[in-house]
């Protein structure tokens, strides 16, 4: 009897140690997966709040690209006046209304001033730039080479900020005019008459553009990474090189190589109510190994399913395209049941991006992607594979005149005219299809044929426009 108590006394506490060990190391394994987590939790509010930032430059590059094109715009228009009066002895009276005129309109511009033969013989307003008067660009050497690129281009020049005569700093619109000696004349056969110029006052510009040192809460920078110089800061605190910004590139005219920045004034935002959840509700359930399991794979399969869908659209990316076939093609091996892909890419987007603007283009893109995916059955899958391409998988194989109608119906809805803001913006798809395994044995060379025959169909439309061209709306798409 002595020796059963002693037996069970020793299997007791064995028992105890075995199971404060599975249960020591489960709650260790369980706050090291949950600490890990929440470092995922951490980083994806940071991606959040940097897709947030990235929004507000979005909308403050629209505003600064708009206000310096209108500006531009306003130049052009001063060397169309300027060409009336060519053939006539220069007189400065012809061209003061029109100068006093767009200072009015746009407070931006500091000065107005025209140089026939790089010699400066009018400003506007004269006063303050009386100084100015006779400078000689050639004799200039902060000044000539943007004249002397704009004379050689034929094109549109901006530099700066520049010191002036006259005093202060400007960006200057350099707009060389070669009037035409007759109608038509090809502008590589036209004379050069001279140069105007647009001084350009910086603070005035980003105020009339709506640039603000914060937008927000972001603190926003415009860098020139064009200049070799060490403060290529334009607009904002130097600071920010130290920061870990989001960027985006300056769509503008003249050859400037400008970029926005941000940074938030309080740091990126890695806390909120996700994170502390996560790490409680992770210490809880780790206690308890079948629970802690079950929520582990849900943050996994979370994770994982941000990591397999387009962001800007919702639609399944490459990856997950990829999978799905990969898995279509091993069902075909065993039930012989292949698939289709519809490779689908738009024609001629990149002016939507020039002429409307990336808000508009990033629209036209989720649109496009809502239209196929009306188009498809629920087992259908639509990805988005680049940055203006979709696929379309659909499990089995179409007959013939199935997959025609299918094409068609798909081009046929995707070509509907978009309109975004009251402006209309046709819509024009090249698409190719091939079908597994009739067309290729693996999915990577599926891939390749029906990218092939999409390459083809564009070739096809493009030499048709060519040929016969558009009428109406300009085609953007």
């Amino acid at each position: 009897m002595g020796i059963n108590l002693t037996r069970n006394i020793f299997s007791r506490s064995g028992g105890t140690w075995v199971a404060s060990l599975v249960a020591a190391v489960c709650f260790l394994a369980g706050i090291a997966v949950t600490a890990h987590v929440g470092q995922l939790v951490r980083n994806e509010l940071i991606s959040h709040h940097k897709r947030q930032a990235v929004a507000s430059l979005s909308e403050a590059r629209a505003r600064l690209e708009g206000e310096i094109g209108r500006t531009v715009a306003y130049g052009l228009g001063i060397r169309s006046y300027v060409t009336q009066f060519v053939d006539q002895p220069f007189d400065l009276e012809d061209y003061r209304e029109i100068g006093v005129e767009l200072l009015e309109e746009n407070p931006s511009i500091r000065s107005i001033g025209l140089a026939p033969n790089n010699i400066l013989r009018a400003v506007f307003p004269f006063e303050p730039n009386r100084s100015a008067i006779g400078l000689n660009y050639r004799m200039n050497t902060a000044q000539w080479p943007a004249i002397r690129k704009a004379m050689m281009t034929r094109e549109v020049v901006i530099a700066g900020p520049l010191e002036l005569v006259q005093g202060g700093t400007a960006l200057l619109i350099r707009i060389p005019v070669f009037p035409a000696a007759f109608p038509g004349q090809p502008l590589e056969e036209r004379s050069y008459w001279g140069v105007a110029t647009l001084a350009l006052d910086q603070q005035g510009l980003m105020a009339a553009a709506g640039i603000k040192d914060v937008v927000n809460g972001i603190r926003i920078g415009v860098v020139n990474r064009a200049t070799v110089e060490n403060n290529k800061m334009i607009v904002g605190s130097p600071s920010l090189f130290e920061k870990d910004t989001v960027s985006l590139p300056l769509h503008l005219p003249g050859g400037l190589e400008w970029e926005m920045v941000g940074y938030p004034e309080a740091g990126w935002s890695s806390s909120g109510n996700q994170v502390w959840i996560t790490q409680l509700v992770g210490s809880l359930i780790s206690l308890v190994f079948g629970a802690m399991a079950f929520l582990l794979i849900s943050e996994v399969y979370k994770v994982r399913s941000m990591a397999l869908h387009d962001p800007l659209t919702g639609l399944a990316n490459r990856r997950l395209l990829e999978d799905r076939m990969h898995q279509l093609a091993a069902m075909c091996e065993r039930s012989g049941a292949g698939f289709e892909i519809f490779y689908v890419d738009l024609d001629a987007f990149k002016p939507v991006n020039d002429n409307y603007g990336h808000a508009v283009g990033d629209q036209l893109l989720i649109e496009v992607g809502q239209r196929l995916q009306n188009q498809i059955r629920q087992t259908d899958t639509v990805a988005r594979v680049g940055g203006d391409e979709f696929i379309v998988l659909t499990p089995g194989n179409m007959r013939r005149e199935e997959k025609k109608t299918f094409l068609h119906r798909l081009g046929e809805k995707v070509a509907q005219v978009f309109e975004y803001s009251g402006a209309l913006i046709d819509v024009r798809a090249s698409i190719g299809s091939a079908s597994y395994p009739g067309d290729a044995a693996t999915v990577e060379d599926l891939l390749r044929v029906a990218d092939g025959r999409m390459y083809a169909q564009k070739a096809k439309s493009k030499q048709g426009s060519e040929e016969f061209p558009p009428k109406g709306l300009p085609q953007t798409g």
